[in-house]
């Protein structure tokens, strides 16, 4: 079964930036927790935007995470203080994995 993908963009208030990224590393450390989360990565687009990719062992998986610890009510409960608003989600599957050399 191929993996579950989530890609999430998400805008930072001005001056939160640093929040946002501690937010983000609370997030990694609830994650390593997750049995069905097999990657999490955070990408910053701009100043004040960040990119989230994460991928999970199945839809069960997924689901897991949206109610974990830094999912989306935690997400949620930041908007207004740290998120100007909730995340844009794309959920995908992932087809090709692969790591460079």
């Amino acid at each position: 079964m191929p993996e579950v993908a989530v890609w999430a963009t998400i805008k930072v208030l001005p001056g939160q930036q640093e929040n946002a990224e501690k937010f983000f590393a609370y997030s990694r450390k609830v994650i390593d927790s997750e049995s069905g989360t097999t990657s999490f990565f955070v990408v910053k687009i701009d100043a004040d935007t960040y990119g989230i990719f994460d991928t999970f062992t199945d839809e069960n998986g997924l689901q897991e995470h949206i109610a974990g610890l830094s999912g989306k009510q935690a997400v949620a409960d930041l908007v207004g203080t740290i998120f100007t608003g909730p995340p844009a989600i794309t959920n995908s599957v992932v087809i090709q994995r692969g790591v460079a050399q």
